[in-house]
């Protein structure tokens, strides 16, 4: 059994020539949507009699995608990607050619097995939420009362023009929740405590001591 990662894969390609694997599966197979690129290239020249494509999302933003997963799992079945978007993704996407997408659909149907979150409901455990607080401390707390004083009387002065340009508001807002997080997003020359961040690696710390991991947004 071989287990790696896209970016190892890309690295070790010359070390998987020659070989011939029973099975090749990819998790997070939305990674070789670009059939131009070296993940989508590394992983389809590999040898291998069965092959499968685990994803959630088998199509983000064009209908090329799914023909790179296909053309993994089953290279010609959707035809070169020039047919295919000659047959398929032009009727489809610029003229909205509903056979074309029936067609489709009934060609890949027979090999994706979806499984809706209904169907897993029970097999899942139970989300447990916890919203913890925290405090600011005085050189912090300053700087996030400065720039919201001066946010709340830019709006004043400039009423209706500010109040229409939706992007202003948002730069305005995004830096006040970048002081939340650590004024040293904004201030290069920030020396004090961020008590956001401090709680954070506070709550990593505790979560690496017991033997847990962590996915940090």
């Amino acid at each position: 059994v071989a287990i790696t990662s896209y970016d190892l894969l890309k690295r070790d390609i010359e070390q998987y020539q020659g070989k011939t694997f029973r099975y090749h599966i990819l998790d997070e197979a939305q990674y070789i949507k670009n059939h131009h690129t070296q993940n989508a290239k590394s992983v389809k020249s590999i040898h291998s009699i069965q092959r499968y494509a685990l994803t959630g999302t088998p199509i983000e933003n064009r209908l090329s995608e799914l023909w790179s997963i296909f053309d993994f799992l089953m290279p010609g079945f959707l035809y070169s990607y020039s047919r295919f978007r000659e047959r398929f993704e032009s009727p489809i996407v610029k003229n909205g050619d509903r056979a074309a997408l029936e067609r489709l659909g009934r060609m890949t149907a027979p090999f994706i097995l979806r499984r809706l979150k209904r169907d897993v409901l029970k097999e899942l455990p139970p989300k447990t939420e916890s919203v913890l607080a925290t405090t600011m401390e005085t050189e912090q707390r300053q700087l996030y009362a400065a720039n919201a004083m001066e946010a709340r009387q830019r709006l004043r002065q400039e009423g209706a023009s500010l109040g229409s340009n939706k992007l202003a508001v948002l730069a305005v807002l995004t830096r006040l929740r970048q002081i939340c997080c650590d004024p040293a997003l904004c201030y290069e020359d920030y020396q004090g405590g961020s008590a956001k961040l401090e709680s954070c690696m506070e709550l990593l710390s505790e979560a690496a001591a017991a033997g847990h991991k962590v996915l940090l947004f």
